[in-house]
């Protein structure tokens, strides 16, 4: 008998948080264990300019609903932010955020940082009695030290109108009315390269108290005052107590340490507000909001499916009850082909089929649905509608670039039984196996292969974070197609043409693009501190009016053994590179853990010309392992050589939730020293995805999104090929199936 398989057990979040950085999860120990017995935590509603639940500018013990995406802009006469906040776990807030402030020593006459910060409230207020909300925070823990800081907060709940906190502040929210250095003396900011945690910095110097209150006016309109030890140094030109005192302002400096503000509630995503610093600057603040977990669509818009057709009484049909007509060569055709074209309206391929006198297996590739569980169900409900009533079991197995990568059995009774009850029950009556690479008896569809499809749609690319030109993009034409030669065998191409945009051809520093291009390996190698420009150079590929090629590949996909899987991919790559991409994964269906291994032989294309090729050629290769911790978290390790022909590993953290949406962050550090690697010290980022069947409500497994990196260096760079085997694979594997399975009725 096939063992059905066990869900994972879900960790706590204590586990999930042991991918935080240690050294902020070591100021809590003693008082994040007991967390699962408190209420839940305390919920801000009200985004601070530092894109994190709080007052103005001072931070409170709040957090945000579990697993919100928030983006926050505001604007002031001092200087401009712009922000990304995502509620990691319910206790731990992470914010990525870009400044901008006059300077009258800097060459473009501004500063523009990033920063990242991380608040954890590790203590929530008593439901009745005194205690408060407690957090404890860090400001730019990756920086130059424009922005960085540390606190401990309280916020207490007065009445459901009225909110107060106070709080210890260091760093720059100590930059007046300190009480003393009980840690002794702050060092110096980072003048390297920077990008480095500064730890050396946290919670010490100066500390200052700051206090503030939070009145919900109406149900829409919040108001708040603050006393605050940030005195705005750097952007009003005190140079003595800037951070960074060689690149300041000549603005006005503040009245008092006092900031005025109220913010609006328009709907239920959006906020704008309206602030006073230090009774001199004024700002204004747009704030946004969204869950992942809660669509706009819960139930979708899509057409409900057919009804599951009970099988009649043995009396009315015993020819199909008894099997006879299995003996029927016509049969399996007549059915196979009605089944094939039901599915199709369902957005679904029946690429083959194994058909007994009691058993029935269908292959099939969704194209439609992003949880997998949906195809599976609406599939399963046809089937009980095209076979005949002796068929007891149903197998769906779904496919991927050709290959089989799991099989739901059922049995057709449970199906009928259990229509109109709790996805829940179908999914304990299932079992999920690794699938069978090559079944016997198995049918293909007759005109299925080989088979061409094409799309035209418009893209859009963005270059984010360059401090000449914060926002560059390109608007055009896309037309993409595949052809499907043999189950498993692809070619597929994509033609571009750029219609606007004002991403324009650019040579790195201070060369023109002619001298740029003029240049050999070496020479190019000894400008940037002795490593290629494998990608700092990516504008050079930007601003072709010319029709581009940005991949035209050859892809084999094979299953050697029910739980490996192999792929090879030869031609253009992507932009940048062109050759030969092999890799092979490890992965039985039911496993949190994949391993896999990667290796590329690749050449670098020419800036202009598609099927031009420059000088330099490198092979890569990476180790990789892969493990779900479940309530959606994913961690990957990869270890191994990069383009750069530098050495290392890269390790990534990706929350993903049932409807699709994807956010994560990677770290990349390998032997180029810190003066090799450039400005950052190494190589990090986060990644986003949203499909965009949860914003509209119909059914599509578009997505939209991608990779938002820091800096563009050349340190810890891969190739970027697609249709990589685990995301291949894993939507119908263990996890993501049943995480999806509450539309398997659907």
């Amino acid at each position: 008998m096939t063992p059905r398989r066990t869900r994972p057990t879900p960790h706590t979040s204590r586990l999930l948080a042991t991918a935080i950085p240690a050294a902020l999860l070591a100021l809590v120990p003693l008082n994040a264990a007991p967390t699962a017995a408190l209420a839940d935590p305390m919920i801000g509603t009200v985004m601070n300019r530092y894109g994190l639940p709080g007052l103005i500018d001072t931070p409170t013990a709040e957090v945000l609903p579990d697993a919100t995406l928030a983006a926050t802009v505001s604007a002031s006469q001092l200087d401009q932010r712009t922000g990304l906040t995502f509620q990691l776990i319910p206790r731990m807030t992470v914010a990525l955020r870009y400044g901008k402030f006059d300077s009258t020593e800097q060459r473009r006459g501004y500063v523009r940082d990033r920063s990242l910060d991380l608040r954890y409230q590790f203590l929530d207020e008593a439901e009745n009695g005194w205690r408060p909300a407690v957090a404890v925070g860090i400001q730019d823990a990756i920086g130059t030290g424009f922005y960085s800081a540390e606190y401990l907060v309280a916020t207490k709940t007065i009445n459901p109108r009225l909110r107060v906190t106070a709080g210890l502040g260091w760093g720059r929210l100590a930059s007046s009315g300190g009480i003393g250095s009980p840690i002794g003396d702050r060092p110096g900011p980072d003048e390297g390269t920077g990008g480095k945690l500064n730890a050396d910095q946290w919670f010490k110097g100066e500390v200052a108290p700051f206090a503030g209150v939070q009145w919900k006016a109406t149900d829409r309109l919040t108001l708040a005052a603050e006393y605050s030890g940030d005195d705005y140094a750097c952007e009003t030109g005190d140079a003595d107590r800037c951070a960074r005192s060689a690149w300041v302002s000549d603005d006005d400096e503040l009245k008092n340490n006092v900031n005025l503000g109220f913010t609006w509630q328009g709907g239920q995503a959006w906020q704008v507000g309206g602030y006073l610093l230090g009774g001199t600057h004024a700002g204004i603040q747009f704030s946004l909001a969204l869950n992942p977990k809660q669509s706009p669509y819960p139930s979708g818009l899509e057409k409900a499916p057919a009804p599951v057709r009970p099988r009649v009484a043995p009396g009315a049909d015993p020819e199909g009850w008894s099997g006879a007509w299995s003996a029927d060569p016509t049969a399996q055709p007549a059915i196979q082909q009605a089944l094939s074209d039901a599915l199709a309206k369902e957005g679904q391929t029946l690429e083959s089929m194994v058909l007994t006198a009691n058993r029935a297996e269908v292959r099939i590739r969704n194209n439609r649905y992003i949880q997998q569980a949906q195809a599976v169900g609406r599939t399963a409900r046809l089937m009980t509608r095209a076979l005949p009533p002796s068929v007891d079991t149903l197998v769906v197995t779904s496919v991927e670039d050709g290959i089989p990568t799991s099989s739901v059995t059922m049995r057709r009774a449970d199906v009928e039984r259990l229509e109109n009850t709790e996805a829940g029950q179908i999914a304990a009556a299932a079992v999920l196996t690794d699938a069978d690479p090559r079944p016997a008896g198995l049918v293909g569809t007759p005109g299925n292969l080989p088979r061409f499809q094409w799309g035209l749609r418009p893209f859009f690319t963005t270059g984010l974070f360059d401090p000449d030109e914060p926002f560059r993009y390109e608007v055009g034409v896309a037309l993409s197609s595949s052809y499907e030669l043999l189950p498993g065998l692809l070619a597929k191409g994509t033609i571009r043409q750029r219609l606007f945009g004002n991403a324009e051809q650019d040579a790195p520093g201070t060369m023109t693009v002619e001298e740029y291009e003029a240049m050999t390996i070496e020479e190019v190698t000894a400008e940037n501190e002795g490593v290629y420009r494998v990608r700092s150079d990516s504008r050079m590929y930007s601003g072709n009016d010319k029709l581009q090629v940005p991949e035209l590949t050859l892809n084999w996909y094979a299953r050697p053994t029910p739980t490996t899987y192999t792929r090879v991919t030869v031609g253009l790559l992507e932009r940048m590179y062109a050759g030969v991409s092999g890799e092979a994964l490890w992965k039985p269906v039911n496993s949190p853990l994949g391993l896999g291994v990667e290796i590329n032989r690749v050449r670098k294309r020419d800036y202009r010309d598609a099927f031009e090729f420059l000088d330099y050629e490198v092979t890569t290769g990476h180790v990789s392992a892969y493990y779900e911790f479940g309530q959606g978290f994913v961690a990957q390790l990869d270890a191994g050589r990069y383009l750069a022909g530098d050495n290392g590993a890269t390790v990534s953290l990706t929350r993903e939730f049932a409807s699709g949406w994807q956010v994560g962050a990677f770290v990349t550090k390998t032997n180029l020293s810190e003066d090799e690697f450039g400005e950052g010290s190494f190589d990090k980022g986060i990644m986003l995805r949203a499909p965009l069947a949860w914003a509209i409500g119909t059914p599509t497994k578009r997505t939209v999104g991608g990779t938002l990196g820091s800096l563009n260096r050349d340190g810890g760079q891969r190739v970027k090929v697609d249709g990589r085997l685990y995301d291949t694979i894993r939507e119908s594997h263990g996890t993501r199936m049943y995480d999806g399975w509450g539309k398997f009725w659907r």
